[in-house]
């Protein structure tokens, strides 16, 4: 079992871990179906996945600004961070939480958008479960932190899928999870969109032995 420090932290333990990518798959026009293979989720199937409930951001230059509710995610290299934020219920104690961030090229996108440009660099920092963003969240102000310090940079580019963790939700059922992302490197701005082609970071849910690696998308 892979246990990671993302933004992701506490998705499959009630502390963070250090981070570790398990796949990186391109993604093709065809594959833009909500489906499973091999009992493991591909992409979004309907009613077993979250979206970020809450996003926000941090600045380094105004560490005391709230920047409140978002709906963009906004990483601009050592300035602006984004927090995102998920609410696993407790319903979902059994199942297995994969987080992934699905990246499409631009001509892919039916009604988001993003900008991107940099080298690609983007790190990931975990909070511990329970301790998430609200509108009083700044710089000066975030939620706990995990006991792990960022993992290095991971590179993300367009045209991709980044399974990020699988682990049992157990631990992060029936409250809150939430992560920093940040860049040295990289302007980054999305819309948050679950369209047919769905940008943005996810938590997508299984049942059973948790999938191998190469089938986790």
């Amino acid at each position: 079992m892979h246990f990671f420090l993302f933004l992701a932290a506490s998705l499959s333990a009630v502390r963070a871990a250090p981070f570790e990518l398990i796949s990186k798959r391109a993604l093709g026009d065809h594959e833009w179906t909500r489906n499973t293979r091999d009992g493991c989720p591909a992409y979004l199937e309907e009613g077993q996945y979250e979206y970020p409930h809450y996003i926000t951001h941090i600045s380094q230059s105004e560490p005391d600004k709230a920047f409140g509710p978002q709906f963009n995610g906004l990483i601009t290299p050592n300035e602006i961070s984004s927090i995102f934020s998920f609410d696993v219920p407790a319903s979902r104690a059994d199942a297995n939480c994969t987080l992934e961030f699905l990246f499409p090229r631009q001509d892919q996108l039916k009604t988001s958008n993003f900008t991107y440009e940099g080298a690609g660099s983007f790190t990931f920092f975990g909070y511990v479960a329970g301790s998430c963003p609200g509108e009083e969240t700044t710089f000066n102000n975030q939620p706990t932190a995990g006991i792990f310090p960022p993992f290095p940079p991971i590179h993300m580019e367009p045209g991709y899928a980044y399974t990020l963790d699988v682990g049992p939700c157990i631990f992060s059922a029936g409250t809150c999870v939430a992560g920093l992302t940040s860049s040295n490197d990289t302007t980054f701005e999305f819309f948050q969109d679950t369209d047919d082609c769905p940008i943005g970071i996810y938590n997508a849910y299984s049942y059973g032995l948790p999938c191998p690696p190469e089938h986790c998308f």
